[in-house]
């Protein structure tokens, strides 16, 4: 597990005129600083991915290069980078404000869908019953005699997954106990969050809460025996070549399964391909594809502007494009950091952006979808 950034300069790939372009893009993004070259003919691979160009998969070229050109001139200089795949390849790796392939960005809430990638892995290999594994006292015995330790006994894993364990934790209330700035404070989260008061029965409430997926996260540990992202590296990341990345720790050495992961963008891109491919990466089956499946059913509305439901970790939503209605699912994070599968187009959307704690990060990378889904092919 390495930490760091890379040392290259930033690349960015564009296929405007139906062949690969690699265009050198300057720390701070002007239009007059970048400087294309042709890229090596014998290139057909990046980072483990089929290389493609946006015009043999079917993608408008010149509308591409006008979103880069937007974020070139955009006045923000936190937009790091946008990566396209389409049809299972990958056709545009764009890289803005002197990031490049070998950078780090955290991102952010967008690690929840990963989590919970990793307990289908682990229901899988038989270190979780399922879905309706109870939170306690299977698996933390010691906590048993927690406030509300009855009712706590009825969560299950899916209540964690779906956000619904009926916590007294609500990211969106500032008040409420559970919130992540509270339990960030405590040296035990596991003890803090276990501690809260229960407010609503499991599986009957839906509340944006970290807390929820620190916990699945302690879930996978306890069941593996390891770190989450040790458990991580040694199956999963490994199968999909993810060997350069960063994930933070709590105060206890317990992995933050609800975010602070930071990947690559072309790694980053992979986790929403491997959804798109029903669980498989290469030719091989990583995880299951009913887990896939389960995973982006809709199970609870969420009240936000442009997210429709919550499944297992993932957001929903159908968005209209040239008078028709696609649906697609995501990973979303602070700053604007995004993993979009728009499974009927055969496409993948990854975002990259370091504006934390902004309103502008994710309305620009919503801009930035409608762009892209408005360069598809369309009567």
């Amino acid at each position: 597990m390495k930490n760091g950034t890379g040392k290259l300069p930033g690349f960015l790939r564009n296929a405007a005129s139906g062949g690969v372009l690699l265009s050198l893009v300057a720390a701070f993004g002007s239009s007059e600083s970048i400087a294309e070259r042709p890229a090596a003919a014998d290139v057909t691979t990046v980072a483990g991915w089929t290389v493609s160009t946006l015009d043999e998969e079917g993608l408008d070229a010149r509308q591409i290069a006008e979103l880069a050109d937007f974020l070139v001139g955009e006045p923000h200089r936190d937009f790091k980078g946008l990566a396209i795949a389409r049809n299972g390849k990958l056709v545009y790796e764009g890289y803005f404000n002197g990031h490049d392939r070998d950078a780090l960005v955290d991102i952010r809430s967008a690690t929840k869908s990963l989590t919970s990638i990793l307990a289908g892995v682990a229901i899988e290999e038989g270190l979780l019953d399922g879905v309706d594994t109870p939170m306690l006292p299977a698996l933390w015995p010691e906590y048993a005699a927690l406030e509300d330790a009855a009712q706590k006994k009825t969560i299950r894993l899916e209540d964690l997954l779906t956000m619904s364990s009926g916590l007294d934790a609500d990211d969106d209330r500032p008040e409420s106990p559970g919130s992540e700035d509270y339990f960030y404070e405590s040296s035990d989260w596991l003890r803090f969050i276990l501690g809260l008061p229960m407010i609503h029965s499991p599986g009957k409430h839906w509340a944006y809460a970290s807390a929820n997926t620190f916990l699945l996260g302690a879930m996978i540990e306890e069941a593996a025996g390891v770190t989450l992202a040790s458990y991580a590296e040694d199956g999963l990341f490994d199968a999909l070549g993810v060997t350069d990345y960063h994930w933070a720790e709590s105060p206890k050495g317990r992995t933050v399964g609800q975010g602070n992961l930071s990947l690559r963008l072309v790694d980053m891109t992979k986790f929403g391909q491997l959804f798109l491919d029903h669980g498989q990466w290469a030719g091989e089956q990583l995880i299951s594809k009913d887990w896939v499946q389960a995973s982006i059913v809709g199970r609870y509305p969420v009240p936000w502007e442009h997210y429709d439901e919550y499944g297992y970790g993932w957001y929903l939503h159908t968005q209209a494009v040239h008078g028709r209605d696609l649906g697609y699912y995501f990973a979303s994070g602070n700053g604007g950091n995004k993993i979009y599968v728009v499974p009927d187009e055969r496409l993948v959307v990854a975002i990259q952006s370091e504006a934390y704690n902004t309103n502008y990060g994710q309305r620009r990378s919503l801009r930035v979808l409608t762009s892209v889904l408005e360069a598809l092919p369309h009567d």
